[in-house]
């Protein structure tokens, strides 16, 4: 298959749209003083089988929560999980904690634990600008939700807004204030190590985003990042899951990537909130309306974000909440 129909694939509606899904990261630490970072082999010997755990680069624990039929259901599918995979790892001296950057560590105390050609390749291409694609790997935690791409001009809404809303969204849920073990001054340190990645894979400059072709933009994003030199990467699904973009089209869902991983309470309320800005057609249209002119300068919206500021948090918030009571 070519990349153009690889990419087409991407952006197929969803065939019962309505589902609300989740991925969980959680930076696991030894419970002590002077907290150490654990083995994703050691957590992975703790879990019995059933528990939908696997692991990211730097040993972060990852929960793949399956879709559920609504926000509601996801969130007590995320609450019944946490509670036990905190439980076991209490038990064995490991704390997992919910900040979008590990507070204790730099990349000199973690090493890359996965060491697939998949990680190796990419950490040495994303070498090439600086630290932050090893910090990205190794240092941060997400809270990843999965939205059902609607068909026809309704998906095509839902992929602006999920992109535009972006920034405020960030802002209003940044929980990341470390970097490299020491307070970063922002409360958002992991939007600024997104920022400060090669955007050919990113995207968080807005190259992906043309609100007339929005499959054209994201062919040419995705034609325009290097692709790892390892045979899978010929490819092109395979190639596109190696970009890193704000929100990914997944092939009848949108993976919308870009908050920080978050305490149980405020990860139900991203759940609620992504779920009446996307779903909710009045919502969506009024969001839209509000955040395009945010396309002027997404580069500069983001990087307010990350300081927790955003002019349109307020009023984005404000939709969402009317979109829930309705």
């Amino acid at each position: 298959m070519s990349l153009r129909r690889s990419v087409d694939a991407l952006f197929a509606p969803a065939r019962h749209p309505g589902r609300v899904g989740a991925e969980i990261e959680l930076i696991a630490v030894t419970d002590e003083p002077r907290p150490r970072p654990v083995h994703p082999a050691t957590l992975a010997s703790l879990f019995e089988p059933g528990l939908p755990v696997c692991f990211e680069p730097g040993g972060q624990l990852e929960l793949s929560l399956p879709p559920e039929p609504g926000p509601s259901a996801l969130v007590a599918s995320a609450q019944r999980t946490i509670g036990r995979v905190s439980e076991i790892a209490t038990a064995q001296g490991i704390r997992l904690e919910s900040t979008g950057t590990n507070a204790y560590h730099s990349c000199r105390d973690v090493p890359l634990f996965i060491e697939t050609a998949r990680y190796q390749h990419m950490q040495r291409i994303l070498d090439r600008n600086g630290l932050d694609g090893r910090r990205m790997m190794r240092l941060t935690a997400s809270l990843q939700i999965s939205i059902d791409l609607l068909p026809g001009r309704a998906g095509a809404e839902q992929w602006l807004v999920a992109n535009l809303a972006g920034p405020a969204l960030t802002a209003a849920f940044a929980n990341s204030p470390t970097l490299d073990g020491r307070p970063a001054g922002v409360p958002g340190a992991r939007t600024l190590i997104w920022q400060g990645i090669d955007p050919s894979r990113t995207g968080y400059d807005g190259r992906h985003l043309d609100p007339g072709d929005p499959i054209g933009a994201y062919h040419a994003f995705a034609a325009g990042a290097e692709r790892l030199p390892i045979p899978e990467a010929e490819d092109p699904a395979y190639h596109l899951s190696t970009l890193f973009p704000p929100v990914r089209p997944r092939g009848g869902y949108l993976e919308v990537r870009y908050l920080d991983t978050q305490p149980l309470p405020r990860v139900a309320e991203a759940i609620h909130t992504m779920a009446s800005l996307l779903y909710d057609s009045r919502v969506r249209r009024e969001a839209l309306e509000l955040l395009l002119p945010q396309l002027n300068d997404l580069s500069g919206a983001w990087h307010d974000a990350a300081s927790g500021r955003s002019s349109y948090m307020d009023n984005l918030l404000a939709l969402t909440r009317v979109g829930q009571r309705s």
